[in-house]
């Protein structure tokens, strides 16, 4: 059992995500659930980026650039929320914070967690709305993503000054995006997804 209510703290989230982060470490559920949750909403997110695709398949009368991307890069939506933690810790900690691993891996799975349920809402909307679910919600996604890793990552460590954080969290995130697209472009060429020659410049 959830010592609150999950409803109602995913909307705390949004207004006052510092405040729910520092409930959220209070609480302090042990190792094995936060491990746990990571894989539920990995899994979840898995789900629903199948389901996605299928629609965009249909929509789109099977012309789409690849097929089954959100399965075979599954394991990504594990290991990137794995990175994150690591991040918000390691390099909040570089800056005279003082959170732990442990604790930004709770952060980051809620963090998961809450933007699963926008991706659950874009997968509906693409019935109706299709470029809409594809950009605007994307958009969304990509900047409540940034507004809730700075305020999580301030809570984490103590830190005050939100611009000096979220411009830390920026350019980590900038670096961090350069080594993931470059990982995962060996990855989709290893498979065979996308030929050699198109990463020529």
């Amino acid at each position: 059992m959830l010592p609150f209510d999950l409803r109602e703290m995913v909307l705390r989230t949004l207004l006052a995500p510092r405040e729910v982060a520092r409930e959220l470490i209070a609480w302090n559920p042990p190792n094995d659930a936060r491990w746990i949750g990571l894989v539920l909403v990995g899994v979840v997110s898995v789900i629903l980026g199948t389901i996605g695709e299928g629609m965009m398949t249909m929509l789109s009368r099977g012309k789409i650039p690849f097929e089954n991307m959100a399965f075979l890069l599954g394991p990504l939506q594990i290991a990137i929320p794995l990175v994150i933690a690591f991040q918000m810790a390691f390099m909040g900690r570089r800056f005279g914070g003082q959170g732990s691993f442990r604790d930004a891996l709770l952060l980051t799975v809620w963090m998961q967690g809450v933007l699963t349920i926008l991706q659950a809402v874009q997968v509906v909307v693409m019935v109706f709305f299709p470029m809409t679910a594809m950009f605007a919600l994307t958009a969304i996604t990509i900047g409540l993503l940034i507004y809730l890793l700075v305020n999580f990552t301030a809570a984490l460590h103590g830190f005050e000054n939100l611009a000096a954080t979220a411009m830390g969290v920026l350019l980590t995130g900038f670096f961090t995006v350069l080594l993931t697209a470059l990982i995962v472009t060996n990855i989709l060429v290893s498979l065979g997804l996308v030929p050699p020659e198109m990463m020529q410049p």
